[in-house]
């Protein structure tokens, strides 16, 4: 009962006391229980890879890998219930490695088909870009797949850069020297400091879906993200807005200057043998209809 007592406490931000309650009983019965259940969904390939297009003003860019678990009893699972998760049993190690594998290996399947992607963006989490040999992890996947390392964009959040310091510093020049493109996921909603975008090589910053959903209707979020979009560019930083759903949304941050749109409105996640078909059917007309 202490032991679920203190996980809750954990869960609060730390530095608390909670009582316990037979509600935490039940709830550290369901962590186990999901915890076994991930253990077996890795163990059982039950995960599968979406991918949603990065789509510039003219053309799509590219793609974003994002994890999907199909369990077999509950269809598929939101990764919000299962990566917290993964990540605090240090199963995202080498699930992440999966995802990494899986999304290259595709993507030079697609490049040899002749798609015009550029991009394959992937997460990396905090745990895994904690891991001493992280660039050389990810070099080994590159040689495994065949895909060319300009080709991947990594995604790490502020917070996960900023916690590690001088030790993220050499950890993203190892990264940059293979020929990787990098991205700060989530801007806006960490640190923030302006310094790290100065000393630490980074190709593109991504303005977070918080901002972009009270677009056109919060004069607040209109301004920081013509704020970020103006910064980078000043930076020589491209700029992409995740979580864009309106045809107004598109049209007020394509007028500020951002080059990449991610979201409902051009394409929800797909598998990845939808994604040819949605590529030559749709993206081009949500983009500009006039456009042949």
């Amino acid at each position: 009962n202490a032991d679920a007592a203190m996980y809750q406490a954990k869960e609060d931000g730390r530095n608390t006391f909670r009582f316990y309650t037979e509600d935490l009983t039940r709830r550290a019965q369901q962590r186990l229980r999901m915890e076994s259940s991930l253990r077996q969904a890795l163990n059982n390939d039950e995960f599968i890879l979406h991918y949603q297009p990065l789509v510039g003003t003219e053309r799509c860019k590219g793609v974003e890998a994002l994890l999907r678990w199909d369990d077999p009893k509950n269809g598929l699972v939101a990764p919000m219930e299962f990566i917290p998760l993964a990540e605090d049993t240090r199963m995202i190690i080498p699930l992440g490695e999966w995802v990494l594998r899986t999304a290259c290996t595709q993507m030079k399947v697609w490049m040899e088909a002749g798609l015009p992607l550029g991009t394959l963006a992937v997460n990396l989490s905090p745990v895994q870009f904690r891991q001493p040999d992280i660039a050389q992890r990810i070099a080994d996947i590159l040689a495994e797949t065949g895909l060319p390392a300009a080709h991947l964009e990594l995604e790490i959040t502020e917070s996960t850069i900023m916690e590690q310091g001088q030790e993220a510093e050499a950890k993203l020049a190892a990264l940059h020297s293979l020929g990787i493109r990098l991205a700060i996921d989530d801007f806006g909603t960490g640190y923030s400091s302006l310094a790290y975008l100065k000393r630490f090589p980074i190709h593109t910053l991504k303005i977070d879906q918080s901002f972009v959903r009270d677009i056109p209707g919060n004069p607040a979020a209109m301004e920081i993200a013509a704020t970020i979009i103006a910064m980078a560019k000043n930076l020589s930083l491209e700029v992409l807005a995740e979580g864009v759903e309106t045809a107004a949304q598109f049209d007020f941050l394509k007028s500020r200057g951002c080059d990449t749109f991610q979201g409902y409105l051009f394409s929800r996640p797909e598998p990845a043998d939808v994604i040819p078909d949605a590529l030559a059917q749709g993206l081009k007309q949500r983009i500009d209809p006039t456009l042949n």
